[in-house]
Formats: C-alpha cells, sequence, structure tokens
C-alpha cells in the first residue's frame, strides 16, 4: 500500500472515530432530556426549582468554555477527546446519583462544563481532519450528534415506558457510551498543517486584531443560530398546544419535524458547502430560517407553524459547523481557543434564548417573541459575507498528538505543504 492509501485509510478511520465522539456526546444529553420528568418526580422538585437546575448545565459550559480551548490548545485535540469522551459518561451517572436540587445543581454544572470540554475538543479534531481531506466535513459530523439526540431520546423514552428509574438508565448510557468512546479514540490521529510558506499573490498575514474581530462575528452568527435552536426546543409545543389549541401529540411534531430537518440539513450540509461555497450556503441558510419561520408564524395554523419549525431546522443546520469551519482555519495554532470563543457565545443563546423568548412573550405574546429568532437568522444572512476572510491552510500528512507520521508526501501523492 502506498504512503498516500495509508494516509487516506487513516483519515477515514479518524473521521469516524470524531464521529463516534459527536455521538456520544449527543446521546448523553438526550438520554438525560428525556428523564427529566422522572427526575423532578423523585427529587420532588417544582417547575422553578427544576427550571433552575436547568439553568446550571448550560451555565457550567458558558463558564468553562474558553478555558476548554485553552486546554485544548496546551495538550492536543486528541489526549482532550479521548479523556473528555470518557468523563462525559460517567458525568451522566452522577446525575441519576443526586438525591436533592444542590447536588443535582452541582452535579449539573459538572456535566456542563466537561461537555464543553469535549465539544471544543471534538470540533477541533474534526476541523483538523476537515483541512485534511481538503473538502467540508464538519458539517456532516455535527449531523452524528443530532442523529445521536433521537437515540438518546429513544433510549430515555424506551427506559421511562419500562418504569425503569433514571439511575440504571443512566449507568446502562454510560457504559455503552463509554465502550464507544474507548474503541473510536485509539483511532483518532490529525494530520500536522505544514508552515505557511509565501507564495506570490497571497494574502498579507492576518493579525490578531483582525482574527479577533472575525471570531467576535463569527461568534454572533452562531449566538443567533443557537438562539433559534433553543427557541424551538422550548417554546415550539407550547406554542402549537397554547396559542394555536392542538393537542399535546401534535404539539411534539413541531420539534420533532425541526429535529429531523436539522439532522438532514447536516448530513448534505458539506456537499453544499462544496458546490457553493460557504458564504452561499450561510446566506441562504439564513433565508430559509428566517423566512420559513416567520411566514409560518404569520399564516398562524398549525400545519404552517409546524413547516415553519422543519424549515428553521433546516436552515440552522450547517450556521454553527461553518462557523467552527473558518475559525479553525483562521489561525490553526490556536483552533481551539478559538472554537472555544465561538462555541461560548453560542451557549448564551442556547441559555439565555429561551428565557429572552419568554420575556418578550409576557410583554408582546409568543408569537411575536418568537419572530425574534427569525429576525436574527435574516442577521446571519447579511453577516455572511464574513465567511470569505477565511485563509486557506494546506496541511501535509504528518500527525499530531502521538500519531505516526504516514510519509513525507501530502495527499494524492503532493510534497507535505505543496499548495493544491
Amino acid at each position: 500500500m502506498t504512503a498516500p492509501s495509508r494516509a487516506d485509510g487513516q483519515l477515514r478511520r479518524a473521521r469516524v472515530a470524531v464521529l463516534a465522539h459527536f455521538f456520544v456526546l449527543g446521546a448523553a444529553t438526550a438520554t438525560w432530556a428525556a428523564r427529566l420528568p422522572a427526575i423532578k418526580s423523585e427529587l420532588h422538585l417544582t417547575d422553578g426549582s427544576l427550571g433552575l437546575a436547568l439553568f446550571a448545565a448550560p451555565a457550567g459550559g458558558v463558564v468553562t468554555l474558553a478555558l476548554s480551548g485553552r486546554i485544548t490548545d496546551r495538550f492536543g485535540a486528541v489526549r482532550v477527546l479521548r479523556v473528555a469522551g470518557l468523563l462525559v459518561p460517567a458525568a451522566l451517572v452522577c446525575l441519576g446519583l443526586a438525591r436533592n436540587l444542590p447536588v443535582l445543581m452541582v452535579a449539573l454544572v459538572c456535566f456542563g462544563a466537561l461537555s464543553g470540554l469535549l465539544d471544543v475538543a471534538m470540533n477541533t479534531c474534526g476541523a483538523r481532519l476537515e483541512a485534511g481531506y481538503g473538502r467540508p466535513i464538519l458539517t456532516s459530523l455535527h449531523a452524528g450528534y443530532s442523529i445521536a439526540g433521537l437515540a438518546g431520546a429513544g433510549i430515555g423514552g424506551a427506559f421511562a415506558a419500562l418504569g425503569i428509574s433514571p439511575l440504571p438508565t443512566f449507568a446502562t448510557a454510560a457504559g455503552l457510551l463509554a465502550v464507544l468512546a474507548v474503541v473510536s479514540g485509539r483511532f483518532v490521529v490529525l494530520p500536522d498543517f505544514a508552515p505557511h510558506v509565501g507564495q506570490p499573490g497571497d494574502s498579507p498575514r492576518r493579525t490578531a486584531r483582525n482574527i479577533s474581530l472575525v471570531i467576535a462575528v463569527l461568534g454572533l452568527l452562531a449566538l443567533c443560530g443557537q438562539l433559534g435552536e433553543g427557541a424551538a426546543g422550548d417554546w415550539s409545543a407550547v406554542y402549537l398546544h397554547v396559542n394555536l389549541g392542538t393537542s399535546q401529540g401534535l404539539a411534539a411534531v413541531g420539534l420533532a419535524a425541526f429535529s429531523i430537518t436539522m439532522a438532514a440539513g447536516r448530513m448534505v450540509g458539506d456537499r453544499l458547502a462544496v458546490r457553493f461555497g460557504p458564504v452561499l450556503l450561510v446566506r441562504c441558510s439564513g433565508l430559509v430560517a428566517g423566512l420559513g419561520l416567520a411566514g409560518g408564524l404569520l399564516i398562524d395554523s398549525p400545519a404552517a407553524v409546524i413547516a415553519g419549525f422543519a424549515l428553521l431546522g433546516a436552515g440552522l443546520a450547517a450556521i454553527f459547523p461553518q462557523a467552527v469551519s473558518v475559525a479553525a482555519r483562521l489561525d490553526p495554532e490556536r483552533a481551539g481557543r478559538n472554537i472555544g470563543r465561538i462555541a461560548s457565545v453560542s451557549y448564551l443563546g442556547l441559555l439565555g434564548g429561551p428565557v429572552l423568548i419568554g420575556g418578550i412573550a409576557s410583554g408582546v405574546g409568543l408569537r411575536n417573541a418568537l419572530l425574534v429568532p427569525a429576525g436574527l437568522a435574516l442577521l446571519v444572512a447579511v453577516l455572511a459575507g464574513i465567511m470569505s476572510q477565511e485563509k486557506r491552510e494546506v496541511p501535509d500528512e504528518g500527525v499530531r498528538d502521538g500519531g505516526e507520521r504516514p510519509g513525507g508526501t501530502g495527499r494524492r501523492g503532493r510534497p507535505a505543504g505543496a499548495r493544491p
């Protein structure tokens, strides 16, 4: 087998292994969410105290995400991925061990912090692999998280239907996810970036200030997208059931439609990025999400609103992965730090978005409040031009984090560091 062939096989195995870690995080989060009613009952929590507890997990993520990026850059994305891939399932078990509200909140803070650490590490690994592939793959990796969310919800729902308490549910899921993390972690080997060598016609190197500005705008795009995701998760069923008078079963279809179209959008997002480029993809994504949700809300029938949330999911699917991809290429040496900054801002959307929607709804009604994420999606379309500012980095086929170097030639036999 030639060196380029070995390198290609190594990249494919690493891609599947990183996808497995996206699945670990998505399944762990969804399994926890599916058992919330049982947790509420076991700990005798009121609606208010449960809401306070739910605030703890994203708060833990927001507080620690910037630190997670520094840890990832300091110790290497692969090492952090392997450790966090085991710690997240362990933290899931700790949630089942909580027997009162304070302990539950501490466990949720730890779960949120470790989830953030795994989030940054796996996105950094995915971005590095994307550079090794020479084409977009990051959006399809995020599809693994979305699909895992559906799987985790199914696991939690099945255990709930059997009358099994949360702790055995979490222990079973954690055991399976830990095995998946251990088995897949050994296959994550990343290509090195060759130092950039100036070429005639190259654009000047970016200053730290310019990079910080681009990262800030990318963070704003991610925030807008995640706020829409949080609004769909917390308010779609409420709007359909309370405002439009549908049954609870039909009301749940709105969130299901959102989740399915987001997963489907992420499965095809990489091909769309190759065909149309990140700027046009993100611009069209914002338009689909914003106009789709706004149209459904303004028509104000159950079918239209469900279709609106479906279009919102399809439109938001590629925004965060594309922001991460661009951020990683801006400054590969500090990819973890930059991804952590974007993720911390985007978590604020998940954390504060539902609260913001609720506050606005108390003054102008829920329909008008839900027009806010539609407007923010349109803002994403306006700001999508920032995606064109990335500078392409060309990897060689060396590896980082203790892996073996697959050879002295780049992909398809090009010398390492050669420009395509």
